[in-house]
């Protein structure tokens, strides 16, 4: 009789132990319903021939106890029971927790652990699982304790659902189609061909493609996937395929606005249905999710408008190129595209640019926080213009310093800010970013004039030396020919005329040369003067003198006393320069502090 209730005790302890051990979730053979028909182990754990559950179990049971798998490995299953299905209460996590087994009954189970659902994101509103339906887990798997074969958590996703993964699914994805070039893109099977064989081993250790096209049309959109609904990082994740179908669809993750910008309020938002071409890298996210790079793409066409306006409602094709980039003849918009068209570009520092030119148009629109008072701090300004002000033809000038080629903020004339309808001229150099986006160079072009649609306007110095409001030259030996002057306050020097100046160098001692030689400036020596003049009576507004740097630690640069003229020239030891600002038909400036050697002398009139 004892042996029978010990045996009896044994039987319950047992039987309680394996029920209600909270850290044990469940075990993967419940009692009293073993299999009634044995199923083998198949599957090697790879995505085209995945795990059963038996399979995968003695996989796991194989591991050292609390050990993870040294790699995802691919489970096939029918779901017998949800535990906690997307939590709308808890909807941070993302995650659920069920069992499946090989035919979807409760017989030998693998424990799926807070699981994420397909595309290794987050569950959400609306995406539950069910009792039979048939699912690909991949992921990490652990012998949990020693006990209980399950996911690790959070590092194991729904990989397909009924036989639908992320990518769509269910039906033919189609026949691979393009090159990957902007003439012949990529369709979504193509682009998805591209990547099949690239590696992956972690989100930041993982093979990409350079940067290539891919056409279609928008078959669905990620939960907060435009900026509208929520795309707060400014980009949009979507799905496209060839016909807008779910079939052969293609993942465009996290990609940016037209122009490789990020969503703004205002623009025009994706929207099912629309025809895309995508450009940046993709890779094999997990390697086995096609899709793009995050933040490494964006929406080259949208409807057939690109950032530049072309194309998609009703902006017309092509029109005429005009001028020849100089000052007196100015690009408009279609010949200073046409200028850049086959510049090269491999990177953000390693691309063709053109020389100093000048571009003429009006302002058809503004770029978000375009203009220094819409919150350009860097003190630039953004916006695009064509030859008559509308959005048909535009050329993007890209951080465009102002008048002057100074910063908004640090412009000493009277400032107005840039609106649509302004007609100005831009002086700088032009590129091709990224292949196929005509533009300026940021920081390397700036407002030469600005015609204020309202009325008014103003121009700024610098420029090529043809004359105008400004001349600039070198002033070296060979670009100069300097002889004997003679002034009657300063006394004898050297000087020269040179595009409408009277510039002249006065020593203080008949000693030295005006010119060192196999040097190319010319030294102005403490207590030396410098006078520059104007021939016709015309006002000198501005002096920039640029200086040689010395080979050691300090530069030949230093304030300069106004002798005549009025004011004193202000040296900026960063920018090699010494800066006189004024009103006057003659300016001389005394080196009172130590040498100025002038390499670059540009004049600005009033």
């Amino acid at each position: 009789m004892k042996k029978f209730i010990y045996s009896m005790f044994a039987l319950a302890i047992s039987a309680m132990t394996f029920t209600s051990c909270e850290d044990v979730p469940a075990p993967y053979a419940l009692p009293g319903n073993e299999d009634p028909v044995v199923i083998e182990p198949t599957g090697s754990g790879t995505l085209e021939d995945p795990y059963n559950v038996a399979a995968a179990l003695d996989y796991v049971n194989g591991l050292a106890v609390d050990a993870e798998s040294p790699q995802d490995v691919y489970i096939k299953g029918k779901v017998v029971s949800v535990n906690t299905n997307y939590n709308e209460s808890e909807p941070q996590f993302g995650n659920a927790v069920f069992y499946i087994s090989d035919d979807g009954t409760s017989a030998k189970q693998f424990y799926v652990y807070r699981a994420l659902y397909l595309g290794n994101k987050k569950y959400t509103s609306g995406t539950t699982l069910a009792k039979g339906d048939e699912v690909i887990i991949c992921g990490k798997v652990v012998n949990y304790k020693g006990t209980t074969p399950e996911t690790v958590q959070s590092k194991a996703f729904l990989y397909s659902l009924n036989g639908v993964t992320e990518g769509g699914g269910g039906g033919d994805a189609g026949e691979g189609k393009g090159s990957g070039t902007l003439d012949d893109p990529f369709n979504s099977v193509a682009a998805a061909n591209a990547v099949k064989n690239l590696t992956w081993t972690s989100n930041t250790e993982y093979e990409k493609t350079g940067e290539v096209y891919v056409k279609g049309k928008i078959s669905k959109i990620a939960t907060n996937g435009t900026f509208t609904e929520g795309g707060t990082y400014g980009n949009a994740s979507f799905y496209i395929s060839e016909d807008g179908s779910e079939n052969g669809e293609f993942y465009c993750f996290r990609v940016l606005y037209l122009g490789n910008k990020k969503f703004e309020s205002g623009q025009t938002d994706i929207k099912v249905g629309d025809e895309v071409i995508i450009c940046g890298k993709l890779m094999n996210y997990r390697g086995n999710t096609p899709e793009t790079v995050a933040g490494e793409a964006y929406l080259y066409s949208l409807n057939g408008a690109t950032d530049s306006g072309s194309g998609g409602g009703g902006s017309g094709g092509s029109g005429e190129a005009k001028g020849d980039g100089s000052k007196a003849n100015p690009f408009n918009a279609v010949a200073a595209a046409n200028a850049v068209k086959d510049l090269t570009w491999t990177s953000n520092t390693e691309y063709e640019k053109t020389g100093d030119v000048y571009v003429k148009g009006k302002i058809s629109k503004i770029a978000n926080n375009g203009t220094y008072t819409g919150g350009g701090t860097y003190g630039n300004a953004s916006f695009y213009i064509s030859e008559d002000g509308s959005q048909t033809d535009e050329f993007y000038c890209f951080r465009i310093l102002y008048l002057d080629n100074t910063k908004y903020n640090e412009y000493t004339g009277e400032k107005v800010d840039i609106k649509v309808g302004d007609e100005v001229v831009v002086y700088g150099k032009l590129m091709n970013y990224r292949g196929n986006t005509p533009e300026t160079v940021a920081g390397e072009a700036y407002l030469y004039s600005l015609k204020s649609s309202s009325g008014g306007g103003s121009e700024g110095g610098g420029g090529d030396s043809s004359g105008g409001n400004s001349v600039s030259f070198a002033t070296n030996s060979g670009a100069q020919s300097w002889a004997a002057a003679t002034d009657g306050t300063y006394g004898v020097g050297f000087g020269t005329t040179a595009q409408g100046l009277n510039i002249g160098y006065y020593k203080h001692t008949s000693s030295s040369t005006l010119i060192a030689p196999n040097e190319n400036h010319v030294r102005v020596y403490k207590n030396s003067a410098l006078s520059i003049a104007t021939t016709d009576g015309k006002k000198i507004k501005k002096i920039i003198i640029g200086c040689a740097p010395n080979a050691g630690t300090t530069s030949y640069c230093f304030d300069m006393s106004g002798l005549e003229g009025g004011a004193s020239a202000t040296c900026d030891k960063s920018a090699l320069t010494v800066t006189w600002k004024g009103s006057a038909t003659k300016v001389v400036l005394h080196a009172n502090n130590g040498q100025v050697r002038m390499e670059k002398l540009t004049v600005e009139f009033e």
